[in-house]
């Protein structure tokens, strides 16, 4: 699973549905759901400097690290609804998209979006975001970052990113969703990660864009997307699998660590994101059986 699903109730109650139904569906690997705020949101509501006015997050001051995260509290209980049938993965809006996604304002010590400071204090807070969740036995982790996408300073992401992950242990990803083609020759260099989770079924430009030569030098292990996140309509498993083994294809299926949904799937109805999810499964599946 890469992160959000359809919210069904609230609360608590909203966490467990996504949890049965992405356990139900199969998957090995589940999130929390996601289902309480943005991607965004769910990180600028306790972390100093940021501040959430009128549905905006907004950067008012000297970004710092947080002393505690309730994220842990929603991860805690998702591990419990899943009574061990599966791992639940840590999501973490990555530290360019928290700045591209938010309002920088007059007060805040930062001279623009182009300024090392802004990433590096972000990066930080993030750093010890993910250590909070380390020490609650997380070991799985991934970062969110769409604006690697769609323009984002790279130079300065790849150091803010780094800072990040340089002392969390366990599995580390990195997800990408959106086109590829002039970021990936950046990514692929950025150190400490295990994982680079990018879309090939709304995107399949990617295929041109992401390199099999590249994952392998410089020790990454690919996340593929093979099911549409945009698309309110399931999939045949038969479309699914020709994806699939167009992937296998491409890039071997020792270099695949993870098979996923594009991107998340909370705009989707609820019987569309599960019915995907368990044909992606059963695809999945089926490949497994033939290569036996």
């Amino acid at each position: 699973m890469i992160g959000s699903h359809p919210v069904t109730g609230s609360g608590l109650e909203a966490i467990e549905s996504a949890v049965r139904d992405q356990i139900e569906a199969g998957i090995d690997i589940i999130s929390d759901g996601q289902t309480r705020k943005d991607m965004v949101a769910y990180f600028a509501d306790h972390i100093p400097g940021f501040e959430i006015k009128d549905g905006r997050t907004m950067i008012t001051g000297k970004v710092c690290p947080p002393e505690e995260t309730p994220l842990v509290q929603d991860l805690i209980h998702a591990k419990r609804t899943a009574l061990g049938t599966c791992e639940v993965k840590a999501i973490i809006t990555g530290p360019v998209t928290m700045a591209f996604f938010s309002e920088l304002t007059p007060s805040a010590p930062y001279s623009g979006f182009r300024d090392e400071k802004l990433y590096t204090d972000i990066g930080e807070a993030l750093a010890v975001e993910a250590e909070i969740i380390s020490k609650h036995g997380f070991t799985t982790f991934q970062f969110d970052e769409p604006s690697f996408s769609i323009g984002a300073p790279m130079d300065l992401a790849k150091r803010a990113l780094e800072s990040v992950t340089s002392n969390v242990k366990g599995v580390k990803a990195l997800h990408v969703c959106g086109n590829l083609k002039r970021s990936f020759r950046e990514i692929v260099r950025i150190d400490g990660l295990d994982i680079l989770s990018f879309a090939f079924k709304d995107n399949p430009g990617n295929f041109d864009a992401v390199d099999r030569k590249a994952i392998e030098d410089h020790g990454k292990k690919l996340g593929a997307g093979c099911v549409s996140s945009m698309e309110n309509k399931v999939e045949e498993k038969g479309a699914i699998r020709q994806l699939l083994d167009r992937l296998f294809a491409a890039y071997k299926p020792e270099n695949i660590a993870w098979v996923h949904p594009d991107c998340g799937l909370r705009a989707l109805d609820r019987a569309v994101a599960v019915g995907k999810l368990r044909e992606m499964v059963r695809a999945v599946r089926e490949a497994e059986e033939e290569a036996r």
